[in-house]
C-alpha cells in the first residue's frame, strides 16, 4: 500500500471513537486517530462473569470509574511465575465476531471507529474506503486492506496472565472488545506481535502515554496480572504523560481528548534507564510500586532514587 505523509503526532488523542454500521459512515474528526482506552457501549455497572462461568456475557466490560493510570498501576497483581503448562492456541479465542449485534464484525467496527474520513460500506458491513492513521507509527493510508487490527494486550499475553483459566465466552468477549482493538499499520503490528511493553513500545514516543494508559485499563478491567518488568515499563511510559492535563481518562471525562496546547515533559530517551540505576548512577524507580518493592519508599528530595515525577504532591517526599 502507499502511505501518505503522517499527520502531526501531537494530534493523537486518548479517546475511544465509535461509529455505527450504516453507510456511508462517519468517523472521528480528521487528525485524531486513537488508541482506545475504554468500552463506551455499556453502562459502567456491567460486570464480567466469574472466570469459571460458562454463561456468555453480551457486552464488553466497563473500565473502573474515575480511572487514574498512575494510581491503578500500583495494585496490579505481579506474577513472575513461568507460563502455564497448557498451550496457547489462538483458535481458542474467537475473534472478529459481532458481539454487539450491529451487523459489523470486530474488524469492521474497529476500522469504522478509526477512520478519519467518512467510510464507504459494502454488503455485510464491509468497509471499502476511508482514511486511517496508525497511532503507533503515524503511517497513513486510504486502503482498508492495508490496515491491520491489533489486540492492544495480545491474546497470548492475556492467556499467560490469567486468561488460561477462562471459559470460551469470556475469551470471545475479550478478543472482540473495542477497547482491545487498534487499527494500525502492518509494519507496526508485525513488529509488536505478542510482545509486552517491556519488550516493545510504539515507534512514536508521543503515544507512549496513551498506550500505557490503555494497557493498564485493559489489565485492570479483566483482572489480568503483569510481570515486574512489564509494570516498570508501563511506569516509564506513564512518565511521558503531559504534566498539566487531567490524568482521568474515564469515558466522557476531561482527560479523554486534550483540547488545547499542552506542556510536555522533556522528550523521553530512546532507551529508558536500566531499572536498577538511573543515568547518574543512583537507583532508578519507574514508579512508586517499584520503589516500595525495593524497600526504598518513602524517598526524600536529595536521596538516591528521588524524582519529581514520584512526588505527586510536591512536598519533597516521594512515594509516601
Amino acid at each position: 500500500m502507499t502511505y501518505r505523509a503522517a499527520l502531526p503526532a501531537s494530534l493523537l488523542a486518548v479517546a475511544l471513537l465509535t461509529a455505527g454500521c450504516a453507510g456511508p459512515a462517519s468517523g472521528p474528526a480528521a487528525g485524531t486517530p486513537s488508541i482506545p482506552t475504554t468500552s463506551a457501549t455499556i453502562p459502567p455497572t456491567t460486570q464480567l462473569p466469574p472466570a469459571s462461568s460458562p454463561a456468555a456475557p453480551t457486552d464488553p466490560p466497563a473500565a473502573p470509574a474515575g480511572f487514574d493510570a498512575r494510581t491503578v498501576l500500583e495494585p496490579l497483581v505481579v506474577d513472575d511465575r513461568p507460563q502455564p503448562d497448557r498451550p496457547y492456541r489462538r483458535d481458542d479465542w474467537p475473534h472478529w465476531d459481532d458481539i454487539d449485534g450491529n451487523g459489523c464484525d470486530g474488524r469492521e467496527d474497529a476500522l469504522l471507529a478509526a477512520t478519519l474520513e467518512p467510510a464507504e460500506l459494502g454488503p455485510a458491513c464491509k468497509v471499502l474506503s476511508g482514511e486511517w492513521m496508525s497511532p503507533y507509527d503515524g503511517l497513513t493510508t486510504s486502503d482498508p486492506a492495508g490496515i491491520q487490527i491489533d489486540h492492544l494486550v495480545p491474546l497470548q499475553n492475556a492467556f499467560t496472565s490469567g486468561g488460561w483459566r477462562w471459559e470460551t465466552p469470556r475469551r470471545r468477549l475479550f478478543a472482540n472488545d473495542p477497547s482491545e482493538l487498534v487499527a494500525v499499520s502492518a509494519a507496526s503490528n508485525q513488529s509488536k506481535g505478542s510482545k509486552t511493553p517491556d519488550q516493545w513500545r510504539p515507534p512514536d514516543g508521543d503515544v507512549w502515554c496513551s498506550y500505557a494508559v490503555a494497557w493498564v485499563r485493559v489489565k485492570v478491567t479483566y483482572d489480568l496480572t503483569v510481570t515486574t518488568s512489564e509494570r516498570d515499563a508501563l511506569g516509564q511510559m506513564l512518565d511521558t504523560c503531559p504534566v498539566d492535563t487531567p490524568r482521568d481518562a474515564r469515558p466522557g471525562g476531561p482527560g479523554d481528548t486534550p483540547t488545547g496546547p499542552v506542556a510536555r515533559p522533556s522528550p523521553a530517551p530512546a532507551s529508558p534507564p536500566p531499572p536498577a540505576e538511573a543515568a547518574g548512577g543512583g537507583p532508578y524507580f519507574a514508579n512508586c510500586a517499584a520503589a516500595r518493592a525495593a524497600g526504598a519508599a518513602p524517598i526524600r528530595r536529595g536521596e538516591p532514587g528521588y524524582r519529581d515525577r514520584l512526588d505527586g504532591d510536591g512536598d519533597g517526599v516521594a512515594c509516601e
